[in-house]
């Protein structure tokens, strides 16, 4: 297990997910407004996409000093709106598909490269899998678009 490893199973399970767009691992930015709109177009030429990155991490000893480490990705989101298209739904219920992507055996480990999304210490104490912190409309590259963060804590227990 390492940050490569969980940054890796991220991305995989984002991508799996039925209508979320291109993922990037990572922060992207560009001080062109053309060049970064380009970063986040689907295959349909539309704003569709998301970016993930670390946010923060807590550590701390468990029983027999072995160390938890439990890291929280912050996941952006952004969909172009088009009003009259019901494009508020598509992107609520994208979501939702993402939620529950992390939800399944499997992703409850990130494919087996944490020990779990259910941390019981840090900055999501108390919280299981996928959380949505903030959805409202925002302007992206001169465009009104769909905005989400979304949080995940991947807690990884090192012997």
């Amino acid at each position: 297990m390492s940050l490569q490893n969980i940054r890796e199973q991220i991305k995989v399970i984002l991508s799996g997910v039925d209508g979320i767009g291109v993922v990037h691992d990572h922060f992207r930015f560009s001080n062109m407004d053309t060049k970064f709109t380009e970063l986040f177009k689907d295959a349909d030429g539309r704003i569709n996409g998301c970016m993930f990155s670390l946010d923060k991490n807590a550590k701390r000893y468990g029983m027999g000093r072995r160390v938890e480490k439990a890291r929280v990705f912050v996941i952006r989101r952004f969909t172009g709106f088009q009003d009259g298209s019901d494009s508020e739904i598509n992107f609520d219920n994208v979501n939702e598909l993402i939620g529950d992507a992390f939800d399944t055996d499997d992703a409850a480990t990130l494919n087996g490269s944490c020990d779990n999304i259910d941390p019981d210490f840090g900055p999501m104490s108390g919280v299981s899998g996928l959380q949505m912190e903030i959805s409202e409309p925002r302007w992206f590259s001169n465009m009104l678009c769909h905005y989400a963060e979304l949080r995940l804590c991947a807690v990884e227990i090192i012997d």
